[in-house]
């Protein structure tokens, strides 16, 4: 059983994209309506703040399930065995599709983690990979996340 540290949480947490959009976007929301009172602005910042508070919300369950995952799963290595594109674009770099194949219990599994700074990773390339037990399909790479666990 791995323990994992408020520090790690938080690199998890920051190292989720998008980066600081969700945060700056609530921020806003919060503020802004009070700065545009009376006026019908306000409703505006109310929807930055819901979708900010999407994005928060995405960054904590992934910091939830990946330190579930680092405390109760089994390690083992996983292999990128495809690398493709997505039609999407991020700061004008193409999404690429990252595939992971890894044996738990036994059995082939996939990972998908999609990226457009992941840049290093190529095809061949193998990490740790931390699965749980009972369910091999729910997943967490540290590295991805920039966590060097041992």
């Amino acid at each position: 059983m791995q323990s994992v540290t408020i520090w790690q949480k938080l690199i998890i947490y920051f190292s989720t994209p998008p980066h600081m959009i969700g945060e700056g976007m609530s921020v806003i929301g919060i503020v802004a309506p009070f700065l545009a009172y009376p006026k019908t602005e306000g409703l505006l910042a109310l929807i930055l703040l819901a979708i900010g508070g999407f994005f928060v919300n995405r960054k904590v369950r992934m910091v939830k399930n990946g330190s579930y995952i680092l405390r109760y799963g089994m390690k083992t290595e996983a292999e990128i065995t495809r690398i493709s594109n997505t039609n999407l674009e991020h700061n004008n770099r193409t999404v690429k599709e990252y595939i992971f194949q890894y044996v738990a219990n036994g059995r082939t599994h996939h990972y998908e983690y999609r990226s457009a700074f992941r840049r290093y990773l190529k095809e061949g390339d193998s990490m740790a990979i931390f699965y749980l037990e009972d369910d091999p399909k729910m997943a967490f790479i540290p590295r991805l996340y920039n966590l060097r666990i041992k």
